[in-house]
């Protein structure tokens, strides 16, 4: 009986040790073992008994680095009843966040009827891989484009592109040569060519329709038609306009109407002299050797601008003909940058029969006074000078008297002066000029396609 009192003894005993354990043996517990990818890491443990929470008593170390996936330490330290607990655990830094698909180009994509879509093709970039680009698989469904890709984590991202299979885009033709052609009276039309193309039929120029209804016989502003059908019934249809003129003798053909014209402004004087013609209420041209705000006024109140120059440097302009075509064009670009138009009036620097060029290219003048009317430019003289760029630049009196003197009901009156920054006089002149010329029964009007164009005889 003893013996039995003593092993019931000893199984109480540790019943009691084993209920004392359990109640106060530590536990540990790792509420984050998993962070995502550049989350900042905080370990989140508890360590307690079925008594009592002990985490204040934790202290941890480890080496987890969130900008890199991977499995990292994580020392777990604390004392409890003058015991010191040691643990370690693994901490994994995991990615969980899917790439993302752009497409390149439309949402929608177009394809020619009865013909293969081309893809624009997607770009797929990964907040860990980076670009990815070159992972992306394409797939084709019914009227679409499937786009997916995977990161090396194994995260998906996929995205569609529908196609549509229609065609509602116009063929496009192209003129060769002026969209504009000036002609004299008894000249002939020479078509200089056109392009067609079409987005789905491609090269189709032996389907456009040309309608040619110029007379070269009589003034007047023509219409060339050019029109072309794509297979799928879109149409485009183009003009190019044919101007015929008469072509003035000089002093002897006109209209009797007075077309003032100033050369190598804008300056200071121009305002002045846009004052003089608004309170007048007559319109002039302007044949520019640069562009302003002054120039910018000239064109909104229906004033011409035309070219002149812009270097007026005839060593340079009348070395070449090249030289000549390349100042043409920038002074044409800086007009086109202030008004928004091409001029295509112009006037040589010394006019057309000057003789100063012949110190730089002999002949070049005779090239020249054809070549401008090939690239589209018409190009006037003048047959009243007010020579208020001569001997009489300082004497308004003189240059009044000069220009009312020489108008004729008889012809066609393109008179020179001129508004750079010196001609005081010429502003002084002016009033007078348009007030005597109204008693005397003439109109003004701007330089415009219907003017009768006034030459010198060529000299070089």
């Amino acid at each position: 009986m003893k013996k039995y009192k003593w092993l019931i003894f000893v199984i109480l005993c540790i019943f009691i040790m084993g209920s004392t354990l359990f109640f106060l043996y530590p536990r540990v517990k790792i509420n984050n073992k998993e962070i995502g990818l550049g989350m900042e890491y905080t370990p989140d443990i508890k360590v307690y008994n079925i008594i009592s929470d002990l985490s204040k008593n934790v202290k941890t170390s480890n080496n987890v680095d969130t900008s890199k996936l991977g499995k990292y330490d994580v020392n777990v330290k604390f004392k409890y009843l003058f015991i010191t607990f040691k643990k370690n655990y693994i901490i994994e830094v995991v990615d969980k966040e899917k790439p993302v698909i752009s497409l390149v180009g439309n949402e929608i994509g177009i394809a020619c009827p009865g013909k293969d879509y081309v893809d624009e093709g997607a770009t797929a970039s990964d907040n860990y891989d980076g670009d990815i680009t070159d992972k992306i698989k394409v797939e084709l469904g019914d009227n679409k484009l499937v786009y997916s890709v995977s990161d090396s984590s194994g995260n998906t991202d996929k995205i569609e592109r529908s196609i549509e299979y229609k065609d509602e885009e116009s063929p496009i033709i192209e003129l060769k040569g002026n969209s504009t052609i000036y002609l004299y009276v008894g000249g002939s039309y020479n078509e200089e060519g056109y392009t067609a193309n079409d987005n789905c039929d491609g090269d189709i120029t032996d389907k456009v329709e040309v309608s040619n209804d110029v007379n070269a016989s009589s003034t007047g502003t023509y219409k060339i038609t050019y029109s072309v059908t794509d297979s799928n019934g879109n149409n485009t249809l183009v003009e190019r306009t044919v101007i015929v003129r008469k072509r003035a003798v000089y002093n002897t053909y006109g209209d009797g109407l007075v077309y003032l014209t100033f050369d190598d402004g804008p300056s200071e004087r121009t305002r002045e002299i846009l004052n003089i013609l608004d309170e007048e209420g007559i319109k002039a041209t302007f044949f520019v050797c640069g562009a302003n705000d002054y120039t910018k006024r000239a064109y909104n109140s229906g004033h011409t601008i035309a070219l002149h120059s812009n270097t007026h440097n005839y060593s340079y302009i009348y070395a070449s003909s090249s030289n000549f075509f390349e100042d043409l064009t920038a002074i044409d670009n800086k007009v086109y940058n202030v008004i928004g138009i091409h001029s295509k009036f112009t006037r040589f620097p010394g006019g057309s029969s000057n003789t100063i060029s012949r110190h730089y290219s002999y002949g070049i003048m005779s090239y020249l006074t054809g070549e401008v009317e090939n690239r589209g430019y018409t190009y006037f003289d003048w047959n009243v000078d007010s020579n208020d760029a001569g001997s009489d630049a300082y004497n308004s009196d003189n240059i009044y008297a000069n220009v009312i003197n020489h108008l004729s009901h008889s012809k066609t009156n393109i008179v020179l002066m001129h508004d750079s920054g010196g001609h005081t006089a010429t502003v002084k002149a002016l009033r007078n000029i348009i007030r005597t010329a109204k008693e005397y029964g003439y109109s003004f009007k701007a330089i415009d396609s219907s003017t009768p164009v006034v030459h010198h005889g060529v000299n070089n």
